[in-house]
């Protein structure tokens, strides 16, 4: 059983690391606020207020990041990305900082630590741009910053990189310091102690803490002075001083009681450093009646790992009382509650074994047995080299060296001979593969970069070539409306003033007003043609009524619009407009449809068009003489935009088309 009682070292430490992970989060203040519901949407119906102040917009974004984070990490993020979107709209690189500091911030709460790390880091180089002339300017960066350093400290602790760790919360303590904000100082304290106590260096970890404890009294801060006597309890029961440890203990199980809104995990915490006291001293009947406790609190947070490990305490006092059989059915318990931590595992089997063998059931006893060492070999190889892996090891490495010291000079300078040449074979093979691929990337790239000028310069004869015709369309629709249009209008009014001049006859009366009939219908066809050019209403109101005008003019086809109705870019609304026209016109041409949808959805940063119908369909693979399509893929992609045809031979034709687009403010 010594292996066994060597690695329960192990599960402590992890029990450590869950629990001061919690006070991490205290400490550093990624706790999120609680919100109401009513609250939530009175917060929600500022974002949509017309006349809110940038200010008031900044403070919602990061209420409502806030409210989310353990509710709803999904909104949360939405929300933080909100307000990056909005400080880089107002140019604020301190606006931006602080809210890839709440995206890193969600990121954590969603336990995805990676990410958290990597826009922390972001936030904090973003920050270094910010303008920090003002004082007040410089304190808030100075406060952002010493966050993001303990925030950074917090996951590199996780991770297991102390040092990294302990840096962080060092320059964290400085700044927090400089800015005299003794909440910030006390939570760089705990945070130092808290990963000196993990490195076992508990010495260090008791200066710290005790500056805590100094410093909580003279804020009179009960909640973070019971957090540092918690610490305290622990430190000293590693060093096996167990009165300073139930002094600590139970000055901070005392504090906590009397608190009226004290976070229960901690109450859980210091009943479990308790529980360990008294199991170490021994005094069983004390250690069972903290580890009650300890199982009541856990159940309130309503964690799963937090109860695995107290009813394994709790199951450890009755495997220490020899009530095996209650010791059992506990740790059963706690393998229903959460299986998923192979460590917390290994040690729940190891008090069934010993449970069961003590009860004279030796086959289960065996069993858990069995199931203890494969769990501890799991664990081993998931987290880190426990006894009996750095046994399999030194061992293996005995071997080797014991066969090497056998093998005979020669033998060992022919070997040494193959390895080098093997060596250097390799060497010059990895040589010739190294600038082999450099040359073929070499190649790639330099055609890559062809294609992309290649393509960029069709993008630009593209877009010249959309100008061009944009122009000349807007010319000759005005030309045809004033110049043609205009002499038509006269001509038409010559005649009928010629009219009640002149007497005719009635046959000569019947010809004159059908050459009037004749000329009303000219005039009629050039302005239908000079609106096909370029709809007047296009470029007076937008895209909206000018479709809505086209489509009005057939009954088969359905028009709708859906989202924001802000004008566009000019240009960027005439090659929408042409685009649909002409797929609208091929589908009236050539699909014999009985209904064509044509449909827009217009969003803040992007517009999409969806034009159905229900006749003949084609196939969009095929070849075809016309140009009509591939011009208006063209269109599209000389936008940045994209289009996808989905036709199929007597199923009807459905295109979409989507584009980003910029607000015109200045229509």
């Amino acid at each position: 059983m010594n292996y066994f009682i060597q690695n329960k070292k192990y599960f402590y430490i992890k029990i450590q690391y869950w629990i001061l992970t919690g006070l991490f989060l205290v400490s550093t203040g990624l706790y999120a606020t609680q919100y109401s519901e009513k609250t939530l949407d009175s917060l929600k119906a500022l974002l949509n207020k017309p006349d809110i102040s940038e200010n008031d917009l900044f403070f919602v974004y990061k209420k409502l990041t806030n409210a989310y984070l353990q509710s709803d990490t999904k909104k949360s993020l939405e929300y933080a990305w909100m307000g990056v979107r909005f400080g880089e709209k107002k140019n604020n690189p301190y606006l931006i900082a602080e809210f890839y500091y709440n995206v890193g911030n969600t990121y954590y709460y969603a336990n995805n630590l990676d990410s958290a790390l990597y826009y922390f880091k972001q936030s904090s180089d973003i920050l270094k741009q910010a303008n920090t002339n003002s004082a007040d300017d410089k304190e808030k960066a100075d406060y952002l910053q010493q966050r993001l350093f303990r925030s950074m400290g917090v996951i590199n602790d996780t991770y297991g990189k102390y040092d990294v760790a302990l840096d962080h919360y060092f320059n964290a303590m400085k700044i927090a310091e400089r800015i005299n904000e003794p909440d910030e100082i006390i939570a760089a304290y705990t945070n130092l102690a808290a990963t000196y106590t993990r490195m076992s260096n508990y010495q260090q970890a008791e200066v710290y803490y005790l500056k805590g404890e100094k410093l909580c009294k003279e804020q009179n801060d009960s909640t973070k002075l019971a957090t540092v006597y918690t610490g305290l309890c622990c430190v000293f029961k590693n060093k096996k001083d167990y009165p300073k440890a139930l002094k600590y203990g139970e000055e901070s199980d005392k504090i906590l009681s009397a608190l009226m809104d004290a976070p229960v995990y901690l109450l859980m915490y210091a009943n479990q450093q308790l529980t360990d006291v008294w199991l170490k001293i021994p005094d069983y009947g004390k250690a069972m009646e903290y580890a009650r406790k300890t199982v009541e609190y856990a159940k309130q947070t309503g964690v799963p790992a937090y109860v695995a490990s107290a009813l394994h305490t709790l199951s450890t006092c009755y495997l220490k009382q020899e009530r095996y059989k209650d010791a059992e059915e506990t740790a059963f318990l706690a393998l229903a509650t959460d299986s998923t931590d192979v460590s917390t595992n290994s040690f729940l089997y190891d008090n069934i074994a010993q449970a069961n063998i003590w009860m004279g059931n030796p086959k289960k006893g065996i069993e858990y047995s069995e199931k203890t060492l494969n769990a501890y070999r799991a664990y081993s190889n998931k987290n880190f080299q426990s006894s009996l892996s750095e046994m399999e090891v030194k061992y293996e490495t005995e071997k080797k060296e014991l066969r090497i010291t056998a093998l005979e000079k020669e033998k060992r300078l022919m070997m040494g001979l193959s390895i080098a040449g093997g060596a250097v074979l390799l060497l010059a093979l990895a040589t010739f593969i190294l600038l082999w691929r450099w040359t073929v990337q070499k190649r790639k790239l330099a055609e890559s970069k062809n294609r992309q000028l290649e393509q960029e310069k069709q993008l630009v004869a593209t877009q010249a070539l959309l100008d061009g015709e944009t122009r000349e369309r807007a010319r000759l629709a005005r030309d045809l409306h004033d110049g043609l249009g205009s002499m038509l209008t006269g001509a038409k009014l010559s005649l009928l003033e010629m009219k009640r001049g002149a007497k005719l006859e009635y046959n000569d009366v019947e010809r004159f007003d059908k050459a009037l009939g004749l000329l009303d219908d000219s005039v009629q066809e050039m302005r239908r043609v000079a609106h096909h050019l370029m709809p007047d209403s296009l470029s007076r109101f937008g895209l909206k009524p000018a479709l809505s005008d086209f489509c009005g003019n057939y009954p088969i086809i359905n028009f709708n619009y859906y989202g924001d109705e802000s004008r566009l870019d000019p240009n960027l609304e005439v090659m929408i407009y042409r685009s649909i026209h002409e797929l609208v016109n091929n589908a009236l041409k050539y699909s014999g449809a009985t209904q064509i949808m044509v449909q827009i959805m217009q969003e803040p940063n992007r517009i999409a068009f969806t034009i159905q119908d229900d006749g003949c369909g084609f196939d969009p693979s095929a070849e075809t003489k016309g140009i009509g399509l591939q011009n208006i893929r063209n269109r599209i992609t000389s936008f940045g935009g994209s289009i996808q045809i989905d036709s199929k031979t007597g199923e009807g034709t459905e295109v979409n088309g989507e584009l980003k687009i910029e607000i015109c403010t200045n229509i």
